[in-house]
């Protein structure tokens, strides 16, 4: 359902307008939970009667018992005039009006707040989440939930100690005189090895963050874990999160913290008090506590990617600088495993643009492509070329004749076989017209023996659909027949086209040339330019015709009608003209 100005609002009990943009509903409208019935800021919830309901947030929304409240709450828990909540620019602030009960945001009293997407608004028995409008986060860029990242800005925690992140070094045994020491460090050294091994057969990344806190929460005594992608414009995105019991709780974390593992790239130790800015100081997280909590940067290839956080509630020198130490080698192991992982990724984009690439490209062409062995592709330059065209004669009447799947199947067939005899000769597929195919010996990777290649590959194409018409026939289908030209010269090769699609292609008289044989040539017959059987060489069977007046073209081009490979020179020599 989509709301106009001026038009009614849906509700849920008494009445409801947002500013003066909406007109008042005065029966309660059941809420349907689907989304899109409002767009933009709006309020959702449950009221004291139990009812649903979605409405609009305009410039300034009063909420209280009173009727002249812009949203009406129907209990007596709720004060006439209990609450507002007022827009500046793009934030939503919500106030309280000197209310009896108290105006609570996520289970907490608050005086004034900004609102943030998701905060869950509780005056007396009602209920209502605060939704921004903003678009939410992509599918593919999951954020983990009960996280908070806040400005620290009351209290400013307390840095016990920072290190860089070295490897883990162990004494001799010979220098180790506490058995019980070398115990506990022989148990952390077996537990980190294990670690290092789960997460080396880990193939994604949000596989490797959970396997990361599992298993620093097997090495320290951590009451909560968080893992934070640090986004471009350094904004810190909670990825995964671990807790030491069942209970999930809200974690929050400083900022300060985060930013100082990120500009020093140190790992830190710290004991802190966390103050949420939207809280006045009398109204701190006491909930929260004084905490000692860590955190280590996690590095892929000597940038960072991601902070690795964990605290304990339990006291606040609950962890020490060894324990800082145990830590530090942990994210410098999940560093290699998140390297490990980033080029097994590298790998699988490599495989799918090895595969698409393959649909035009010889395999060795596509293979020197990925592996950056040509030359710029980007710039456009004059170079030889073989090209060949094989086009099936007759098509509009097979058209005419089958149905519409029948010839997308024989196009579909026709494709496939040429495919495979331009990609066993290390030719590139051009591309397909209609019911053509054009294909280009040369760039970007080219062979001295280019045009002999373009030459057994079009032989091999009337073979090729031989077979194909053996096999059409057999099923009651009428055989197609194919003409195919070839011709060698210069063009210009290279990527063609608009910014947003293109592709690399040869254009010039040689490629329009190659495409006029090709129409001249008959069903089954293979004619090439005589810059093609001169470049060619020996080893076929051609036959000397007439020079063929093509379109576009002031002289008359000399042309070969291709038999076959040369076998014997007497043959040969009696179809040469």
């Amino acid at each position: 359902m989509v709301i106009s100005e001026r038009s009614p609002v849906p509700m849920a009990s008494g009445s409801v307008r947002a500013g003066e943009d909406f007109r008042v509903s005065q029966s309660p409208v059941p809420f349907a939970p689907k989304p899109g019935q409002i767009r933009g800021p709006r309020l959702t919830g449950r009221f004291a009667d139990g009812t649903l309901g979605e409405f609009p947030l305009g410039p300034a929304t009063s909420l209280g018992r009173h009727p002249s409240n812009t949203l009406r709450l129907v209990d007596r828990e709720v004060s006439k005039e209990h609450a507002v909540i007022e827009r500046v620019g793009k934030d939503f602030i919500l106030k309280d009006l000197g209310s009896s009960n108290g105006t609570f945001v996520n289970g907490r009293r608050v005086k004034e707040l900004k609102l943030r997407d998701g905060d869950e608004i509780s005056l007396g028995a009602s209920r209502l989440i605060f939704h921004s409008g903003e678009p939410v986060a992509p599918a593919n860029a999951p954020t983990a939930p009960g996280v908070t990242v806040v400005a620290q800005s009351i209290s400013m925690p307390a840095f016990l100690a920072q290190m860089d992140q070295v490897p883990q070094n162990f004494r001799p045994a010979e220098q180790v005189s506490d058995v019980e020491a070398l115990r506990r460090d022989y148990e952390k050294l077996r537990i980190a090895h294990e670690f290092h091994r789960q997460v080396s057969l880990q193939g994604s990344q949000t596989g490797l963050f959970e396997q990361i806190l599992k298993v620093a929460f097997q090495l320290l005594a951590a009451d909560h874990g968080v893992i934070l992608k640090v986004a471009a414009d350094g904004e810190f995105i909670p990825s995964a999160v671990h807790h030491r019991s069942d209970k999930a709780v809200n974690v929050m974390l400083s900022d300060t913290v985060l930013k100082r593992v990120v500009e020093t790239g140190k790992a830190v130790l710290t004991a802190d008090a966390i103050i949420d800015e939207r809280f006045s100081a009398a109204e701190s997280i006491v909930a929260q506590g004084i905490r000692s909590a860590m955190a280590v940067p996690l590095k892929v290839n000597g940038k960072i990617q991601a902070v690795l956080f964990l605290d304990s509630r339990q006291q606040i020198n609950a962890f020490s600088e060894k324990d800082l130490t145990i830590l530090s080698g942990i994210a410098s192991q999940a560093s290699i495993a998140l390297e490990n992982a980033a080029l097994a990724e590298q790998i699988r984009a490599e495989a799918v643009t090895r595969a698409e690439l393959s649909r035009f490209l010889s395999k060795a062409v596509a293979d020197a492509v990925i592996a950056g062995e040509t030359e710029d592709l980007a710039q456009s330059r004059l170079a030889e070329v073989s090209c060949l065209f094989a086009d099936i004669r007759g098509f509009t009447t097979i058209s005419e004749n089958d149905s519409p799947q029948e010839v997308v199947d024989m196009l579909n067939a026709f494709f496939t076989a040429m495919a495979g005899v331009v990609f066993r000769h290390e030719g590139n597929l051009d591309k397909f017209i209609g019911d053509c195919v054009m294909a280009v010996w040369g760039p970007p990777l080219s062979h001295p023996d280019d045009a002999a290649r373009a030459l057994r590959a079009a032989l091999e194409m009337q073979d090729a659909v031989h077979e194909l018409n053996r096999r059409r026939v057999a099923a009651g289908k009428q055989p197609i027949e194919v003409g195919i030209g070839v011709n060698t010269g210069q063009a210009v090769v290279g990527y063609m086209g608009s910014a947003e699609r293109h592709e690399f292609t040869a254009i010039g008289d040689t490629v329009n040339t190659a495409s006029r044989l090709c129409g001249m040539a008959k069903s089954g017959e293979v004619l090439a330019s005589e810059s093609t059987v001169r470049r060619a060489g020996a080893g076929f069977d051609v036959e000397g015709l007439p020079a063929l007046q093509v379109k576009g073209k002031e002289k008359a081009v000399p042309t070969y009608r291709v038999h076959g490979l040369e076998y014997t020179t007497a043959a040969s020599s009696s179809r040469r003209a």
